[in-house]
């Protein structure tokens, strides 16, 4: 009876340190600004290589439209398209509220981040810059954040942060981790998608990888992290720069013009659409939508966000104000264009190595749901992305 007792008590305490001292689910998520789906064909990129063989590579990830920074990251944080989230691009105008330019309130988003429904579950977040998480989301944000955003925050000290936020015990360690990082949108901007500084760069991020993947292999942290790393775009060449504001002034119609580089939202009175229509469509390069008429694939239909005309454009034309002066790459484009598509990886302990076809930017929100247990998906546009043979 007494060796029983003992036995019974030995396999408690075991029981009870296994279950004090095992670390949960734990996902980590960087986002490379503007890489191309196909930099592993064009560059030698070792750590991502070494992604992809212990985990996973998609064949290309999906944007939305227009696949643009701040729709991007709001969509994979959301698994929502930008019509129902509210970010259309990086600055907008709202008929209600007026224009937002680069903005940082979480509110205006109009549905739930991943990294509030983890904080509503009671598991912490950490977020290192990402589009909408430098305030509340409806007075819920993420436990640890960084913000104001600055771009001049290097990778470096975000990987410390990120290392230290792991190095947190118990029920305080963020079991959700985000991180923005600057990828090769700034160079590719200035050089286009093939320009001499693309590789430098992007052998800067692949070593800087690889020092993210060297802190979590010291924390011997592959038996409970996941570690996505996308892109929120692609990057083409541009060479023709369609002057807006001179269609505008020249046409003498009173409107409000919301552009970025493939798409404008034109917001007037509904006596004036039609010559505005007529005028915009004489210009070389520009497809004219009513809103009514907008294809329903977009995803551009906002309730108060989307202009009563929106004109589209095509690479290697894009919208500017800025003469013929200006940039040489461009992203924004429809997703069917494979110069727009990004990268996914993933490795970790929610992945088995195999190969997977194309993923789309709303994917990831659920997918990191299922990991995390996250119920409140019912929204979500998205669907979990298949890691393993199971799924």
């Amino acid at each position: 009876m007494k060796s029983f007792l003992k036995l019974t008590l030995y396999v408690g305490i075991f029981l009870y340190a296994s279950i004090g001292f095992a670390k949960e689910p734990t996902v980590i998520v960087i986002s490379m600004d503007g890489i191309r789906h196909d930099l592993w064909k064009t560059h030698q990129v070792d750590s991502f290589e070494y992604i992809e063989k212990q985990g996973v590579r998609a064949d290309h990830l999906i944007p939305v439209y227009q696949s643009t920074t701040y729709p991007g990251h709001v969509s994979l944080a959301t698994g929502v398209h930008p019509d129902k989230h509210g970010i259309l691009h990086n600055s907008f105008y709202d008929r209600e509220d007026g224009h937002f330019n680069y903005p940082d309130e979480g509110d205006l988003i109009d549905v739930k981040p991943i990294w509030v429904l983890a904080e509503e579950a009671g598991i912490p977040a950490a977020v290192f810059f990402w589009v909408g998480s430098e305030t509340d989301w409806n007075n819920v944000g993420a436990t640890y954040r960084k913000a104001p955003f600055d771009e001049s925050i290097s990778e470096e000290i975000k990987i410390k942060q990120i290392a230290e936020w792991l190095d947190i015990e118990g029920e305080d360690r963020p079991r959700l981790i985000m991180s923005y990082w600057d990828g090769t949108d700034t160079v590719a901007h200035q050089d286009g998608p093939s320009g001499p500084s693309i590789d430098l760069q992007i052998q800067r991020q692949n070593k800087l990888l690889g020092s993210l993947l060297n802190e979590i292999d010291k924390r011997d942290g592959w038996e409970y992290i996941t570690l996505f790393v996308v892109s929120d775009h692609g990057m083409t060449e541009v060479s023709n720069y369609i002057q807006l504001r001179e269609v505008v002034e020249e046409s003498k119609i009173k409107m409000t013009v919301s552009s970025g580089p493939a798409i404008a939202h034109i917001f007037l009175n509904d006596n004036d659409k039609e010559q505005a229509k007529e005028i915009f469509a004489q210009q070389e390069g520009i497809t004219v939508f009513e809103r009514k008429n907008l294809p329903e694939s977009y995803h551009l239909d906002h309730p108060t966000r989307t202009g009563d005309i929106v004109l589209i454009t095509e690479a290697p034309n894009m919208f500017s104000n800025s003469g013929n002066d200006g940039p040489k790459g461009m992203h924004g484009y429809s997703p069917d264009m494979p110069d727009m598509w990004g990268i996914f990886y993933a490795m970790g302990a929610a992945i088995k190595q195999q190969d997977i076809g194309p993923v789309h930017q709303i994917d990831l929100a659920p997918t990191i749901a299922k990991i995390l247990s996250l119920q409140e998906v019912d929204h979500m546009e998205g669907k979990p992305i298949p890691l393993r043979e199971d799924d």
